[in-house]
């Protein structure tokens, strides 16, 4: 039985190696078949991260641009809201004017606009009773001087200004109130008025 036990001893033992073998064989192929999908995922998780990184980057850019134009339409909005506010500010000082400036200045306004001498003066309904007559009569008095026709009259009806005068002549109306008056300066005057505002 010697020579079968060897013989079982050394089949046992031969396939104890290969079987060492095989596993070996498998461990490696499997450490190689490993090590290569971790280089494949590592590298895709690379792409991945770069991928999202750039994503991220250029959203972050257009948020970044569509900020900047949004706050510069709000600065120029404020700018804006600034320069209105400014001439608002010109047209009631102007209307505030004392008497003794006001007058003539609505005077003035009549004079320039009147094309017969015949026409109606309106007011603001603080105005009429306030000047209308003085205005009227200081317009006439210039009209007079300038060999015109002088017979201006205050109209009985009022309108809703906030300062000034409006010359009525049959259906044409000459509109000399204050705010129309800033109004046409707003052209020339935006710009200067803005850079006093923001320099």
């Amino acid at each position: 039985m010697n020579g079968i036990q060897k013989i079982i001893d050394r089949i046992e033992a031969d396939a104890a190696a290969e079987r060492a073998q095989i596993a070996a064989e498998a461990e490696a192929r499997c450490a190689a078949i490993g090590t290569s999908y971790a280089k494949a995922a590592q590298a895709e998780y690379q792409k991945i991260t770069a991928d999202g990184e750039k994503t991220a980057s250029q959203r972050l850019e257009r948020l970044a641009g569509a900020a900047a134009t949004e706050a510069k339409k709000q600065i120029l909005a404020v700018k804006q809201e600034m320069v209105q506010a400014a001439f608002d500010h010109a047209a009631r000082l102007l209307s505030e004017l004392p008497d003794d400036q006001y007058i003539p200045l609505l005077a003035g306004l009549a004079f320039r606009a009147s094309r017969t001498g015949t026409e109606l003066l309106a007011f603001s309904a603080r105005d009429a009773s306030r000047v209308g007559e003085a205005v009227k009569d200081a317009a006439n008095a210039l009209l007079r001087e300038a060999g015109k026709t002088a017979d201006l009259r205050v109209s009985p009806d009022t309108r809703p200004i906030r300062g000034g005068v409006i010359v009525i002549s049959g259906s044409i109306e000459t509109n000399c109130s204050m705010d129309s008056l800033v109004s046409m300066q707003r052209s020339v005057l935006s710009g200067k008025v803005a850079e006093k505002l923001f320099s």
